[in-house]
């Protein structure tokens, strides 16, 4: 037990907390109880600021002892970084760590007054993240009882190492809307060994030379789609949406449009808020009481539209996106942002890998698999992703495409 203790302050080193951090992640997509993690970053300490002969680590040894003599049982203290010390709060969602937050910071200054610089502002040091919880980009701290600020981090760019300065940044400010981050997200325990490693530089090769050659190849088929769209329904050619990318960062949607022009948007909203609370919502051909996910006779849709979902033809723009990095040939689907917020905690992971044009969710849920099925492929295929994968999908979904069996 003692291999994962640092013997100078009593914390848990930092591959054994990262690894707990993970475990409480897991829990809590099980149980739907939050945890929060504050972060105290010394790093930002220097010696202008230190008063008399102390080194830096005895004010980290200080800092340890106030976190032993105020944390329940239940609570772990590690290094998060060779830098961060950290605090792993299960159970506890961002008001209690702000509280006990304020309440550390308070008392390390009492024990640090000889220490360091009365105007040293000790509480930039510290930071809080939750999970889950939503941020707003535009509360960028909450207000220390103190008078200084607390800085309230986005869990999906705490760095796992110090090549980044984002921890002294606090919430990463956005000046793109589309960039938005939509919902907080630990990083997982992903393998980066250096065979995976490669496999994710060719799959990212793959998409690039994919997209090239699939928008020079079907350029014509662009043309006439489009033609045909414009002379079937008036309105735009391209529909555009708001989706739900890698690390639940929104990007725009690009697929040819297959609904009439100002329809009602709201339907399928709300067919998915009811499979969400896990209500009966039935086919529009009033046949079934299956929790589909897909919407079946949707008056919406155009003759054109049909065709093109029955061969898929209305996804050819989603190539833009791939080659622009949004997207991957083969991924989870793209959800709308209001599916996101309509999911439970365990369906988040599907955001730790780039959407895809298809994946197995988009081959299997053309059969009218249920809602909850569609989620549990994709987090299938995160689990078992490697190229091989990739590949079988993409042979499957050309002949899938040109029948249309299943589609909607």
């Amino acid at each position: 037990m003692n291999s994962i203790i640092d013997p100078h302050t009593g914390l848990f080193i930092s591959s054994y907390f990262q690894k707990r951090i993970q475990e409480e992640r897991s829990r809590t997509q099980r149980t739907n109880l939050p945890f929060s993690l504050i972060l105290i970053d010394l790093s930002l300490v220097n010696s202008k600021h230190i008063t008399r002969e102390i080194n830096k680590e005895r004010i980290l040894r200080i800092i340890a002892q106030v976190m032993n003599k105020n944390l329940r049982e239940t609570d772990l203290k590690g290094w998060f970084d060779d830098h961060t010390m950290a605090i792993l709060l299960p159970e506890t969602a961002y008001a209690g760590a702000e509280a006990l937050c304020n309440k550390l910071i308070y008392l390390s200054k009492a024990r640090l007054t000889h220490c360091l610089q009365n105007n040293f502002p000790l509480e930039d040091c510290f930071s809080i993240t939750a999970y889950p919880e939503i941020f707003d980009d535009d509360d960028d701290g909450s207000k220390s009882k103190l008078g200084g600020k607390i800085k309230r981090l986005d869990p999906m760019h705490i760095p796992r190492n110090r090549k980044t300065s984002v921890l002294r940044n606090g919430l990463e400010k956005h000046s793109n809307k589309s960039d938005k981050l939509l919902l907080p997200l630990f990083p997982h325990e992903f393998n980066t060994s250096y065979s995976v490693m490669v496999q994710k530089a060719i799959k990212r090769l793959v998409d690039i030379i994919g997209s090239l050659v699939g928008v020079t190849l079907l350029l014509p088929a662009f043309i006439v789609i489009a033609i045909a769209i414009k002379l079937t329904s008036p309105g735009p050619v391209f529909f555009k949406q708001k989706r739900v990318g890698l690390n639940g960062k929104i990007f725009t949607s690009l697929k040819f449009r297959s609904m009439y022009h100002n329809c009602d948007q709201t339907v399928h909203q709300e067919h998915v808020r009811k499979l969400a609370n896990k209500e009966i919502t039935l086919f529009e051909n009033g046949k079934d009481h299956l929790f589909s996910y897909k919407l079946q006779n949707d008056e919406r849709v155009t003759k054109i539209g049909r065709f093109l979902r029955r061969t898929s033809l209305d996804e050819l723009p989603q190539l833009f996106n791939v080659l622009k990095g949004k997207m991957s040939l083969v991924g989870p689907r793209p959800y709308p942002i209001y599916e996101i917020e309509n999911s439970t905690i365990w369906q988040y992971s599907r955001l730790t890998i780039k959407p895809g044009i298809t994946g197995l969710a988009q081959l299997y849920s053309r059969y009218n698999r249920t809602y909850t099925d569609a989620y549990r492929l994709d987090l299938q295929y995160i689990k078992k992703w490697s190229l091989w994968l990739d590949f079988k999908i993409l042979i499957k979904t050309v002949p899938l495409a040109i029948s249309g069996r299943g589609a909607q």
